[in-house]
């Protein structure tokens, strides 16, 4: 059977993703306050807002990259930040994913290897063929038209290649979850092209389940079969993508349906603070003993005791 025809395994079936009652404070700010999300199994879910409400964050929390302050995040049924380092090692070799941010590519591509090798060492990790990872390597390097580059170093590439790099390394695993942030920034019409060619492919491929976050509204009607609204760190609207998006033909749209008309307003940190405290109790506090009280201490319980024996002995009828 070719490689290209490969289908989900019992080993591979795509799982559901269930972001529940998250609350995330970073450098004393309120990201997140009881955000709830489900990324159904073997759909895609596209997640989109302005920029900075935390999709980012969402993703971190998601891959296991970043513990939230309150609430779960369970990958088929599991909540990962239960889990052991072990646990959660073998939970992210089922994840494939690009990552987003201020650095694109700092966290999905390696500066050391060539463009072949960047996708070749990622299927070694995953304990897959020597002769398959060729191939399959080049499959999906073909697919994001790199295979003319197959042997040069990231630095020697521009910016837009290394962006379909990233996203050819996240591609290439077929695992049962992929993640892909900030899919189409830095890519021009042609290459978005051979972006979408490459999730639609995956989904063909795997089934697996998918959660991209764009800002691209075309790109979210083309892919999503759910579609996520995130603003000021909270799930406002969710469902296809025709109906939240119904009467939105721009960003100024999207803006004035999602942004502006969200009057809760951004989360506040003291609430934020009381529900991450609600529901990720501290850990338990421990006794540590100060010497010099503890000096203090038995001096008192010796001249407390010594006081009581003398009253004992010179004065026997003033105790019982």
């Amino acid at each position: 059977m070719p490689l290209e025809s490969i289908g989900p395994t019992v080993e591979t079936i795509p799982p559901e993703v269930v972001v529940d009652d998250v609350t995330t404070i970073l450098d004393d700010s309120a990201v997140m306050h009881h955000l709830r999300l489900v990324v159904p199994p073997g759909q895609v879910t596209v997640l989109m807002g302005p920029s900075g409400v935390g999709k980012t964050t969402l993703i971190k929390h998601i891959v296991g990259l970043l513990e939230p302050s309150g609430g779960t995040v369970r990958i088929g049924g599991q909540d990962i930040w239960e889990m052991d380092k072990e646990q959660l090692r073998e939970v992210r070799k089922g994840i494939g994913a690009m990552l987003g941010g201020h650095n694109l590519f700092s966290t999905s591509i390696f500066s050391s290897y060539t463009v072949l090798d960047n996708l070749i060492y990622t299927l070694e990790a995953h304990g897959v063929a020597a002769q398959e990872r060729h191939d399959r390597s080049m499959a999906r390097l073909r697919e994001m038209h790199l295979v003319e580059m197959f042997d040069r170093k990231p630095a020697e590439l521009p910016a837009h290649a290394n962006k379909r790099l990233a996203l050819a390394r996240a591609l290439v695993v077929d695992a049962p979850l992929t993640v892909l942030d900030e899919i189409d920034v830095g890519l021009d019409a042609q290459h978005s092209a051979a972006m979408v060619n490459g999730v639609r492919s995956l989904r063909e491929r795997t089934g697996c389940t998918l959660l991209l976050t764009t800002h691209n509204l075309g790109l979210a009607r083309e892919l999503a079969d759910n579609l996520a609204i995130m603003v000021n760190g909270r799930i406002v609207a969710f469902g296809p993508p025709d109906e939240v998006l119904d009467g939105v033909e721009s960003t100024e749209d999207f803006d004035r349906k999602f942004e502006f008309s969200d009057y809760q307003g951004p989360p506040r940190l003291e609430d934020a603070e009381a529900a991450a405290e609600r529901l990720r109790p501290k850990e338990p506090k421990t006794f540590t003993f100060d010497p010099q009280v503890m000096i203090i201490a038995v001096v008192a319980i010796v001249l407390i005791t010594a006081v009581f024996l003398a009253l004992k002995i010179f004065a026997p009828g003033t105790l019982p």
